[in-house]
C-alpha cells in the first residue's frame, strides 16, 4: 500500500481524514508475545497505534525502546505500541529466542513476530526501526524511520489525541508479560578472568558478579535495579552491563544501556562513573572530557599499549579510546558498513567484542558477521572473515569463503588461533591465523544458545551462554562441556 512519510510538521495529522488509508489487518501468520491472544485491529479501535518495525539485534532498535516507554507513560491507554519484529538474521526468526529477548529488553507492550515480512511489505517499510502511526479509527497517518524520533512521534500522537477527543477506548490491552525465570544468572553477556578472579556481567540482573575459578562468589556489585547510581556495592546500579576490563585495582565496566563507563574499586567494591553523561550520544560525538561526553551503547573494553582503554562503541559503529580522562575516536568513520583501510576511513557494524593482542586489537563486528583486526602501529583495519551486512551463515573453510552469523565475542587462544563466539549460530568457531581457515568446534547440538562472551580459564574456555542464563566451561582438547556453577 502507499504510505506517506511523516513530515517534521503536523501537516499530515491536521490534513482532512479523506487523505488517509485503511490500516492493514493483522494476518494469521503473525506470532504474538506479551498478550493473552493474537490482537486484531478491532481491539485497537479507540487508540492511537504506533507500529514499531524492528529486529532484535539492531542497536538502533534498542535505542528507541526508552522513547516508546516514555510515550506509553505519557499517553496511557489512549496509545497502543505494537512491536512488529521483522527479523534480519535467520536466528532472529525463532519465537522461543524472541521470547527470551522480550524479557531481556524489558518490553511491556505486545510483540508480533512477522517472520514472513507480511506487514513490512504491505506498509512499504525499508529500514529498522520504522514507525507506522494509525488513528483511533484504524487509518494510516504515515511513517518515519530511524532514531531520535520522539519529538515527532509525541507531536503526532498529541495531535491525534486532540483530534479524536471523546472517542477513545481506554480499556487496557490483554497483556501477558514475559519475565526472566528465576535463576542465578540472567542473560549474562560478557566474562573476564584475571588470576583467581572472574568478573561476570550478569546483564539481565543489572549487576556484576565476582567469583573464584571454582565458582565461589566473592561479591555481587549492583542492586539489581536498572538505573545509574554510584556508591557502595549494594546501592550502586547498572543497566544491562556488558564488557569489562581489569585495570590495576579496579574493574572497568561498559554499562551499555546507561551509556556509561563505570569503575569498580576492587578494594572496597565501590562504584564510580569515569566516562559518559548517562544520555545517549549523537553520531557526531567522541571527542572531549570523559565525563562531559555522551556515549552510544558501549559494549566491550580492551587495554591499549599506551595505558588507554579501547571502547567498542556499538551505537556509533566506532572504536573509541579513553585515556587520562579524555575520550576520542580511535577508529571508524561512524558509517555502518564493512570497509577496511585507515582508522579514520574504516567502517564498522555495531562493534561488540574486543580483545587486545600486542600492538593490535581483534574485533567482533556482529551486524556484518565479521572478525576484524586493528593494527595500532599502522593505523589500519583489516577484515579476516566477513562479507557484508546481509552476508551470513554457518560455513567453514577459507577466510574468504567462511560465514559467521552475528558474532559478538573474540579472544586470542594461542599463537595460531582465534576463538570466536559465533552468537547467532550458537557455536564456537576457530580462526586459524596460519592456514587462514575457519572451523567449528564440535559440540553436542543445543549446548549453547547465543554465546556472547569468552574468557580463558586455565586450559578451558569460559563461555557466557547468554540465552541459557548460565556460564559453561569447555575443554578444547576434548570438547567436554561442564556447567560453571556459581556458589552464592
Amino acid at each position: 500500500m502507499r504510505i506517506l512519510s511523516l513530515l517534521l510538521t503536523l501537516f499530515l495529522v491536521t490534513a482532512q481524514a479523506q487523505g488517509r488509508e485503511q490500516a492493514v489487518p493483522f494476518g494469521p501468520e503473525l506470532q504474538w508475545l506479551n498478550v493473552e491472544h493474537p490482537l486484531t485491529l478491532d481491539e485497537l479501535k479507540g487508540k492511537v497505534v504506533i507500529l514499531d518495525f524492528w529486529t532484535y539485534g539492531c542497536i538502533n532498535c534498542m535505542h528507541i525502546l526508552p522513547d516508546l516507554k516514555k510515550l506509553e507513560d505519557k499517553y496511557g491507554n489512549k496509545l497502543a505500541v505494537i512491536s512488529v519484529h521483522s527479523p534480519k538474521f535467520d536466528n532472529e526468526k525463532h519465537i522461543d529466542t524472541l521470547r527470551h529477548i522480550v524479557a531481556r529488553y524489558g518490553i511491556t507492550h505486545p510483540v508480533a513476530n512477522d517472520v514472513e515480512f507480511s506487514l513490512w511489505q504491505q506498509y512499504g517499510v525499508r529500514a529498522w526501526p520504522t514507525f507506522v502511526i494509525l488513528t483511533p479509527d484504524g487509518q494510516v497517518v504515515g511513517q518515519t524511520s530511524g532514531e531520535g524520533r520522539y519529538p515527532l512521534l509525541d507531536k503526532v500522537v498529541a495531535a491525534l489525541v486532540d483530534e479524536f477527543k471523546g472517542k477513545f477506548n481506554e480499556k487496557p490491552l490483554p497483556l501477558k508479560l514475559i519475565h526472566f525465570k528465576d535463576s542465578p544468572l540472567a542473560a549474562p553477556g560478557k566474562v573476564r578472568v584475571r588470576g583467581d578472579l572472574v568478573a561476570i556481567s550478569d546483564s539481565g540482573h543489572n549487576r556484576i558478579v565476582f567469583a573464584r575459578p571454582d565458582g565461589k562468589v566473592v561479591k555481587v556489585v549492583g542492586s539489581g535495579q536498572a538505573c545509574a547510581k554510584d556508591g557502595s556495592s549494594d546501592s550502586a546500579c547498572f543497566d544491562s552491563p556488558q564488557g569489562s576490563l581489569f585495570q590495576g585495582q579496579a574493574l572497568l565496566v561498559a554499562d551499555t544501556n546507561n551509556h556509561l563507563i563505570r569503575r569498580i574499586d576492587l578494594r572496597n567494591f565501590r562504584v564510580s562513573t569515569v566516562a559518559g553523561t548517562g544520555k545517549l550520544g549523537s553520531y557526531l560525538g567522541g571527542e572531549g572530557k570523559a565525563l562531559d561526553t555522551a556515549l552510544r551503547s558501549p559494549w566491550d573494553l580492551a587495554a591499549l599499549p599506551d595505558g588507554g582503554v579501547a571502547i567498542a562503541m556499538a551505537g556509533s559503529h566506532q572504536i573509541w579510546q579513553l585515556k587520562d580522562g579524555q575520550l576520542s575516536v580511535l577508529a571508524g568513520s561512524g558509517r555502518e558498513g564493512l570497509t577496511d583501510g585507515t582508522f579514520p576511513s574504516a567502517a564498522f557494524s555495531q562493534p561488540s567484542g574486543l580483545y587486545a593482542d600486542g600492538d593490535g586489537l581483534w574485533e567482533a563486528d556482529p551486524e556484518s558477521s565479521a572478525i576484524r583486526h586493528l593494527d595500532l602501529a599502522k593505523q589500519q583495519v583489516t577484515t579476516l572473515v566477513g562479507k557484508g551486512l546481509f552476508d551470513f551463515g554457518l560455513k567453514d573453510g577459507s577466510f574468504k569463503d567462511a560465514l559467521l552469523q552475528h558474532a559478538l565475542g573474540v579472544i586470542r587462544w594461542d599463537d595460531h588461533r582465534l576463538l570466536v563466539a559465533d552468537t547467532y549460530n550458537h557455536a564456537l568457531r576457530w580462526l586459524d591465523l596460519d592456514k587462514h581457515s575457519v572451523s567449528t568446534m564440535p559440540l553436542p547440538e543445543g549446548t549453547l544458545n547465543e554465546p556472547g562472551g569468552l574468557a580463558r580459564l586455565g586450559d578451558q574456555v569460559l563461555v557466557a551462554d547468554t540465552n541459557h542464563d548460565r556460564l559453561v566451561l569447555i575443554d578444547p582438547s576434548n570438547n567436554k562441556v561442564t556447567t560453571y556453577n556459581l556458589k552464592f
